[in-house]
Parts: structure tokens; sequence; C-alpha cells
């Protein structure tokens, strides 16, 4: 077989006009549905009114500087890949739900999508493109070119990328083959998790609440408790969720929180595309009772042991090794997403109760503090019927969003009503109103 590679220049470097999928990514195509994709959102909330016909010209600068975003994906014989998208995408008035699976007659082609709404800008990525990571490079930059065109002096930095700049080779690389990896393959059986028990939404329905909190007193009960941010987080969810399936009488069930981690620490790779890997620290109820004090203690020696690069790169060695057999790679295309959708089903989100992703403290781009209220980060419909949650840090302000593909809302109550106990202030924000 014979592929035709075209050839683009921009700021005087080549750039390929198609780009393999990366292991990550693979997954993905073969999984979606017209009614669910694995999508998520990144936004910037400012404090004037957008102005979309700028927003435009600023995206217009934006894309040509991220070429692995600016691609539509193509099915082969044995493979998808992505290819650069033709036409030009627009920015729309936000309505309507939030991560709804892309179509081609409303989206074009493009897997990206641009959203203002009133003082907000927000990108939607199909995860085949990138990871959060990835995404809120993007949406910086995005915001940075369009503060310029306002004329306000604030520099690409920070996160933020310079829109004149040539893109990197390292930035469109799979991460994923281009490190040294051991020459073994882990188990991955893991007993189905508790999901919280709650009556599933119409198709393309997602239920939001976000909500805001001031960083220090958070990081204070963290440290109290001698584990990260995250670690305590990660730990509320578990004891919420274990609190709430001792109330539902039903038989215990272990109980885990599924945390995205950044490969790019590890490896010093700054990759504009996916990679992530992803542990899933939790609690037996079976083996008896358990305080938010063992729980903390649990998830930390968990992350100790598993979040390291040996491990991480075992999970990856993993997922790289099931391309590498001849009878997979010549297997055609209908055949791979028959297996890979089957194998999700009969695993998937079952191995876990919730999801943490947690970017992180990002700063704000010199010259944008005035300018810019805070970023936000919105995972988007599960696959199976639970809630996840988002979670990012500007400033002194810590801003955590659930997304739910049920109507019942008992981990977001119950989480945010323990942080308020905490004597914790939480400013609350949703698109729904729970049914009474």
């Amino acid at each position: 077989m014979v592929y035709y590679v075209i050839i683009f220049r921009r700021c005087g470097m080549a750039q390929k006009a198609w780009f393999k999928l990366d292991n990550a990514a693979k997954l993905y195509p073969a999984i979606s549905t017209n009614r669910w994709m694995s999508t998520f959102r990144m936004s910037a909330q400012l404090h004037e009114s957008i102005q979309p016909d700028v927003l435009q010209k600023a995206l217009d600068d934006t894309l040509p500087r991220f070429p692995s975003l600016n691609v539509r994906l193509r099915a082969g014989i044995f493979w998808y890949y992505l290819e650069q998208a033709p036409g030009k995408l627009q920015v729309r008035q936000d309505e309507g739900h939030p991560c709804m699976p892309f179509s081609k007659k409303r989206d074009g082609s493009f897997l990206l999508r641009v959203f203002y709404f009133r003082n907000r800008i927000s990108a939607e990525f199909f995860h085949v493109l990138t990871d959060g990571t990835g995404g809120l490079y993007f949406l910086k930059t995005l915001t940075v070119r369009y503060l310029q065109l306002l004329g306000h002096d604030v520099c690409a930095d920070q996160g933020a990328l310079d829109v004149a700049d040539a893109p990197k080779d390292e930035e469109t690389l799979d991460a994923f083959h281009n490190i040294p990896l051991p020459d073994v393959r882990l188990s991955r059986k893991e007993e189905d998790a508790w999901h919280f028990p709650g009556t599933k939404e119409i198709s393309h329905t997602l239920n939001v609440i976000a909500a805001s909190m001031p960083a220090a007193p958070l990081l204070e009960k963290a440290h109290e408790m001698n584990v990260t941010f995250t670690e305590y987080m990660v730990s509320l969810m578990l004891l919420v969720a274990y609190e709430s399936q001792k109330e539902s009488g039903k038989r215990p069930r272990p109980i885990r929180v599924s945390v995205p981690v950044n490969m790019r620490s590890f490896y010093g790779i700054n990759t504009m595309r996916n990679f992530s890997s992803f542990l899933n620290p939790g609690i037996d109820p079976r083996l008896g009772e358990y305080s938010l004090e063992e729980i903390c203690h649990c998830v930390h020696a968990f992350m100790a042991h598993y979040c390291t690069r040996k491990h991480l790169s075992g999970i990856i060695a993993t997922n790289v090794a099931e391309e590498k057999p001849l009878l997979i790679r010549l297997a055609p295309l209908f055949i791979k997403n028959w297996a890979i959708a089957s194998v999700f089903r009969n695993a998937g989100d079952r191995q876990f109760t919730s999801t943490f992703s947690n970017v992180g403290r990002t700063p704000f781009p010199t010259g944008s503090e005035k300018l810019i209220r805070r970023f936000e980060f919105l995972l988007g419909v599960p696959y199976d019927p639970l809630c996840n949650c988002a979670c990012i840090a500007c400033g002194d302000e810590v801003r955590i969003t659930f997304s739910s593909n049920i109507r019942e809302t008992t981990l977001q109550r119950k989480l945010l009503c323990r942080l308020v106990e905490m004597g914790i202030p939480v400013e609350v924000e949703s698109n729904y109103q729970e049914e009474s």
C-alpha cells in the first residue's frame, strides 16, 4: 500500500498534513457512537463580554499554531488517521448542553469546537486529539491572542504559545512510541467497582455543577493529612461513596476513583497530543470500616507506590504491546473496532466509581491578571452512568466541576456539603435543577 503525504509550510517549517493516532487516541473512534463521544471542555471566563468577530480572528491566528488540532478523522483500511481539515473553523455562540458528540453536518470535519457566551470563551475537544494539558495550552493561546487583538499588552507565556512561532516537532510527537519502555505486560484485571445508583438521563444531556472555593484552606486540610491536594480530594470522594454505599444497604463492593496522570513531567516531553496514563486508587468496604484519615493513608500509599515512572511506563508498555502483533496490524479496521468496543463495554468505566482529573494550578499569562477571571475544566459525558469531576486552580481559587449523566446529585451534594462543614466557603453554579 502506498501512502501519499502532503506537505505544507508555515513560518519556513515543514509540517505533515496527516498524523497517525497516538496510542491513547486509538480507543476513542472505536467506542464512539452518534449518542456518545469522549469529549472535554476548557474555558476562560473574562471580565468583559466576548466580541465574536475578534474571537474569530484570534482563532484564525491560533489554529495553524496547533497542526495536530487542525485535523479531521479519516478511516483507512487498517487504522484511523488524522489529516489536515479542509475549510475554516467557525466560532459559535454557546447553546445547549456542553460536550455533545461531534457531528459532521454541524461541526464540519473538525474535532474541535470554539464557543463564546457572554464573557466566556470555550474550546471542546474530541479526546482523539489531545488531553487536558494539550487542551489548556490551546485555550490559553487562543485567549491571549484574543486579548492582544483587543489591544491589551498580554504576553504569550505561562502556558500560552506565541502564534507567530513555528510549531515544534516535539509538539506533534506521539510520545507513547518515542519513550523507552520496559518489556512487560501488566494485568488489567480489576473487580468491577461500585457505582452510585441513579436515573440515567436522556441522550445528549449533561448535568453540570461547578463549585468555586479558596485554595488555601483546602491545601491546609490536605497538609493536615500529609497528602497532596489531589490525594485529599480523591479521599473525600471515596469517603462520600463509602458512606453512600452503606446507606444504600446493598452488598459492599470496591470503590475506586480514576486519576489521570500527566506523563509529560516524567519524560520531559511537551507534546500537544495525548500523553496521560491512569491510576485507580480505592478502598474495599468488605474489609471493614474506614475513616477519612485511613482513606487518605490508603490513597497516599497507593499513589506513592504506583505513580512512578517505572510503573506508569509499564502501563504504557502494556498498551503499546497490544498494537504490535502481526495479526492485529493486518486485521481490517472494522474488526479492530469490534474488538476494542467489545473489550471496553465489558470493562471500561466499570472498574472505577468516578473520575477526578486535576490539571493543577495554572498561572495567568503576564498582563492578563485583571482581564481573565478564571479558567475552567469540564469532562464530558461518561460512557457508563456515573459522575466525573474535573479540577483546575487559578490564582487563589479552586474550580471543581462535576459532570454527570444521571439525575441524582448524591456525590456532588455530599462532597460540597462536607467542604462547607469544614468551614470552606463554596460558591455553586449549575445548568439544571434537581427534581423534587
